[in-house]
């Protein structure tokens, strides 16, 4: 993970450029399509507002429901959604604040350029107990590190079952995750530096 990440700061190093408009560009809106390839001109866009990102949300969690899918989850580095989408009489997942703003925290150091990552994960459970069996990717973005923090984020999750049937068993879960340019070059190598740290 640390030498993919390297390469995305390097990447980007000399693109970003701070910007002071909060208006999404037709450019802004093409790139931010979900697993657009991942350009320098990610860093010289202008960030999405409150609003473009509201409506980039709902957009996701309002789409036709795809067979299997339960659950979708919508992430940027300033917070954390989740909607469930399916079996609403079987399953519900305990509310968790505190690890919601954990994971989000998390995409705080992948906030130098402007992306939009789309995945899907499939989650089987043990049909007895309801705990975890295997959890795999299977529908990858274009950015690995965000499938990682995506798939691991799934194994906190405390499925509660009515009637103590476990259903469904087999599904999968889909998540957008929203990176904005939000650092600046100087920022960029210290985060750099740190990871060459650690990875000594």
């Amino acid at each position: 993970m640390r030498i993919a990440f390297v390469c995305v700061v390097v990447f980007f190093l000399n693109a970003c450029q701070s910007t002071q408009s909060s208006k999404l560009t037709d450019e802004a809106r093409t790139l931010l399509t979900p697993n657009h390839p991942i350009t320098p001109g990610h860093a010289k866009i202008s960030l999405p507002s409150e609003g473009d990102i509201e409506k980039m949300r709902e957009d996701f969690f309002n789409r036709p429901v795809e067979n299997e899918e339960l659950y979708r989850v919508f992430v940027t580095s300033d917070g954390y959604f989740r909607k469930q989408v399916a079996h609403f009489d079987t399953v519900t997942v305990k509310e968790d604040p505190v690890g919601d703003k954990l994971i989000a925290d998390e995409f705080r150091k992948f906030d130098m350029i402007n992306s939009l990552q789309e995945g899907q994960i499939r989650v089987e459970l043990y049909p007895t107990t309801g705990k975890f069996y295997r959890i795999r990717q299977s529908k990858p973005s274009v950015m690995k590190e965000t499938d990682r923090i995506m798939s691991d984020d799934t194994t906190r999750w405390q499925f509660q079952f009515q009637k103590d049937k476990v259903e469904p068993k087999d599904f999968r879960i889909s998540y957008q995750v929203l990176l904005r340019k939000k650092i600046t070059r100087e920022q960029a190598l210290k985060i750099l530096q740190e990871q060459n740290k650690k990875g000594k």
